[in-house]
């Protein structure tokens, strides 16, 4: 399987490709609107979060998806994925990791302040839409994140905890699997926390792989990347036929995942992708690494060569 390597908006280098260039094939919604700063707010020490209200009623966004980011004065265009969902519109919520590449360095900096004005548009193959039938027959979600992958996957979990059960009448469980390097990078912990507490359908599980040294700081759950071991127990935990799963996060983390989730887990080759029957759907924008695969895994013990 190849992926695309990570883009200049993630570090700022400037020989890796553009968000439009990433992005040139992912289907995008007519509206381009003006977006006003309410409120920001530091989320962890690296991601801040922009809270906007949106001008034009005509804008819409399918949880999972991103925008372009077009800041005035700014002749490069940002890319963000949407931590927040579409009832709260005209209020949407963006985090932003910090980097050198301009505009999440604006995003960072003191021009970045209540009462700016900036315009964005939406976007993106990757997302959840509850009145897809592919999503409708799904009974396990199962979100996977690494860092700053959080953001569409908060998105994602907010809407489906949130809908109507009767929207989505199979669903019976969803898992989510979170890393980031220390405890206060886990963005939105206590959100989803939260979330987790008011339905007992969601299941979350926090890990953080670089917590060491002289800086560690107090935390109680796995310290181990998420493997082979902890997606077989979140995908055969429950005995359901059909799973969905999301990924998100580094390329190099989320290449990890689906070999995983392929391999040990069990799930099709890629090219047996389809949306019916419950086969496997594997989709994987350019934008954000990510990749949704529908399964119907057959409960055998796996046999797992680590």
């Amino acid at each position: 399987m190849t992926t695309q390597v990570e883009s200049s908006h993630a570090n700022g280098e400037s020989d890796r490709p553009t968000h439009e260039a990433l992005t040139a094939a992912e289907p995008r919604e007519e509206c381009v609107t003006e977006a006003r700063i309410l409120e920001i707010r530091e989320e962890t020490p690296t991601v801040r979060e922009l809270v906007l209200e949106v001008v034009d009623p005509a804008f819409s966004f399918k949880p999972g998806q991103w925008v372009d980011f077009f800041i005035d004065g700014c002749s490069v265009i940002g890319g963000y994925s949407l931590c927040s969902i579409a009832s709260e519109l005209p209020k949407l919520r963006l985090a932003v990791k910090r980097s050198t590449h301009p505009p999440a360095a604006w995003c960072h900096s003191e021009a970045c302040r209540a009462g700016v004005v900036v315009q964005m548009k939406a976007g993106g193959g990757f997302f959840w839409d509850s009145d897809d039938a592919l999503e409708k027959s799904c009974e396990h979600l199962v979100l996977v994140s690494g860092g700053i992958g959080i953001n569409p996957l908060y998105s994602i979990a907010q809407t489906v905890v949130r809908q109507d059960s009767s929207k989505l009448p199979n669903l019976r469980r969803v898992t989510l699997l979170y890393s980031a390097a220390k405890p206060s990078e886990l963005a939105f912990r206590q959100d989803l926390e939260d979330l987790a507490a008011s339905d007992q359908r969601f299941d979350v599980e926090f890990r953080v792989t670089r917590n060491d040294g002289a800086e560690k700081e107090p935390f109680e759950g796995p310290t181990e990347r998420i493997d082979a071991p902890a997606l077989r127990k979140a995908v055969f935990g429950l005995k359901t036929r059909e799973v969905l799963a999301f990924v998100c996060g580094p390329s190099e983390m989320t290449d990890a995942i689906v070999d995983s989730l392929r391999g040990e887990v069990g799930l099709p080759e890629e090219g047996s992708a389809a949306k019916s029957g419950g086969e496997v759907l594997v989709k994987r924008p350019n934008f954000n690494h990510a990749t949704a695969c529908m399964l119907e895994p057959v409960f055998i013990e796996p046999v797992v060569t680590l």
